[in-house]
């Protein structure tokens, strides 16, 4: 309901309004974005598309440009690190993008830089066999990528899933299907290049329900693939993932145990300006994972041994506890956590071959007042040390010895007819202690404020606010990304099972950057037609 309330044209423009959230893009519609969350790295938040990572293993960056925001139902956001029960690479976070399912629908969006998408939704049950079809196309024309680019950068997107749920006494069988294609144009010193992209997972699962108790067992193979398409280029970068999964999840009363076991094959390969590596590492995890819970209080803890075939053993883990009243939850979560250098890391253009994992030691406290049925109040502090960093400059992969990052999130909530407010401020310092700067891409202020108003039932109108301070550009130069304000607006409009949406973005077309050298999207216009059938 957010999601359409508000007029989101694409995940970044969602995640943005999250406090504690911070987006880097390199340019308009299609180019690759970066999600800082917390102030860690852009690779510390592990996405997944209906429970499949999405990060590669070589960038280490999810390609979320080039998922349809039409096509999701909810976004789960994990702020913090959650790596004893989703694995490495979550020192961040974890952000789960869950898709529509059973939904019948037709969406059809238009708007500024000559912005199209289409998608259609289909669900059928043949014979207690449920299956959920999504197609979708979006091309745009967009804006030039940097600052000093002379043509717009145009980006097209081609995306199929195909979702089956069968249900068979005490066993349900599942089959997920997703599948990316198209190509996006990009400045490459002044030049106009553009680059293919092929993304594709497909995930075969059986869950078999033992009284109380849980049974799942998994297969996913995935790729992530770039291509440089050029007549005479040559450049690629390239994931393969083979995954298994099993996990059995005990249920006795206040008590659930959860115990996995994991077990991945990737092939990585890559040329980058003339530089050629193919890396073939094999992850075993093994999970144990524990809830306790009763009326007053809720407690988490749990393990995850990590073997990595390059770089050994390695133990990541949480303990988190909370205590409920009517009105109120404290809580303190305290979690260690770990990643591998990516291949492009240890062996891309500049890369390091010596690099070390990353390894996170973050804590946090935090509470949540209910202070009527319809208002709450939060706020929470984190902390988080991180040792072995790896941060880039132009010319090679830099070791940064240790970094600090603290911060201070507080929140306000409420819904009463017929406006519903929310604000949200977070106070953050991301300091790389060893060279004694600040983190680049990252601010010390970040504010989000929304306003909806209800003409009535099916009618509303929105206002969304996002503003951050200045921020370092990059790790070695002393280039500041200046502080802004965008204020975004929507009108929303339900006729029976017809759905229009006007939203407009960047409203007083304030001018401001989000990555050094390349352009953030002027005041541009979307309306979106979604018919429900």
């Amino acid at each position: 309901d957010n999601i359409r309330q508000e007029g989101f044209s694409n995940i970044s423009d969602l995640l943005n309004s999250i406090s504690s959230i911070s987006i880097s893009s390199n340019g308009g519609v299609g180019q690759t974005t970066s999600v800082f969350t917390r102030g860690t790295e852009s690779n510390h938040t592990k996405f997944l598309l209906n429970g499949v990572e999405l990060n590669p293993g070589t960038l280490g960056l999810a390609p979320i440009q080039n998922i349809a925001i039409s096509t999701i139902d909810k976004v789960e956001i994990i702020k913090g690190s959650s790596s004893s029960l989703y694995g490495a690479n979550s020192i961040g976070g974890v952000i789960n993008i869950i898709t529509k399912n059973d939904t019948d629908s037709v969406s059809l969006s238009s708007g500024s830089w000559s912005t199209n998408e289409g998608t259609l939704l289909k669900s059928f049950n043949i014979e207690d066999t449920d299956i959920q079809l999504s197609v979708q196309r979006k091309e745009s024309k967009s804006i030039p990528a940097k600052v000093t680019s002379n043509k717009r950068h145009s980006h097209n997107s081609e995306n199929l899933m195909l979702n089956i749920k069968k249900n068979l006494s005490n066993y349900t069988f599942i089959s997920n299907i997703f599948s990316s294609r198209g190509n996006t144009q990009y400045d490459s010193f002044g030049s106009n290049l553009n680059q293919d992209h092929d993304d594709y997972f497909y995930m075969l699962g059986i869950t078999n329900y033992i009284n109380s108790d849980i049974l799942d067992v998994k297969y996913t193979k995935s790729q992530n693939k770039i291509t440089q398409s050029a007549p005479a280029a040559t450049d690629f970068t390239k994931t393969l993932r083979d995954k298994y999964e099993i996990s059995y999840i005990n249920n006795k009363n206040m008590n659930v145990s959860k115990f996995a076991f994991t077990y991945t094959k990737e092939h990585m390969s890559e040329l980058s300006y003339g530089t050629r590596y193919i890396a073939d590492p094999i992850i075993k995890e093994l999970l144990v994972q524990n809830d306790f819970s009763n009326t007053s209080s809720f407690i988490n803890f749990g393990a995850r041994l990590i073997n990595h075939s390059q770089f050994g053993n390695f133990t990541s883990g949480n303990f988190g506890m909370s205590l409920l009243d009517s009105e109120n939850v404290y809580s303190f979560n305290i979690n260690k956590s770990y990643r591998a250098p990516d291949a492009t890391d240890l062996y891309g253009y500049g890369g390091n071959p010596n690099l070390q994992p990353e390894e996170a030691l973050s804590y946090e406290f935090g509470m949540k007042r209910l202070i009527d049925n319809n208002t709450m109040a939060f706020a929470s502090y984190f902390h988080t040390n991180i040792k072995n960093l790896i941060e880039f400059d132009s010319n090679s992969v830099q070791y940064v010895g240790k970094s600090k990052i603290t911060g201070i999130e507080a929140g306000y909530k409420t819904n009463k007819y017929p406006f519903k407010y929310d604000l949200s401020y977070t106070y953050m310092v991301p300091r790389d202690i060893s060279n004694n700067q600040y983190l680049s891409k990252r601010s010390k202020h970040k504010i989000n404020a929304g306003l909806v108003y209800k003409i009535d039932n099916n009618e509303d109108l929105s206002l969304k606010l996002v503003g951050e301070s200045g921020r370092k550009a990059s790790p070695f130069s002393a280039i500041e990304l200046g502080s802004y304000f965008v204020l975004n607006a929507g009108y929303n409009i339900q006729i029976n099972n017809n759905f229009l949406n006007i939203s407009i973005k960047n409203l007083f077309d304030k001018s401001y950057r989000n990555s050094h050298n390349y352009n953030a999207a002027d005041r541009s216009v979307f309306l979106t037609y979604n018919y429900l059938y």
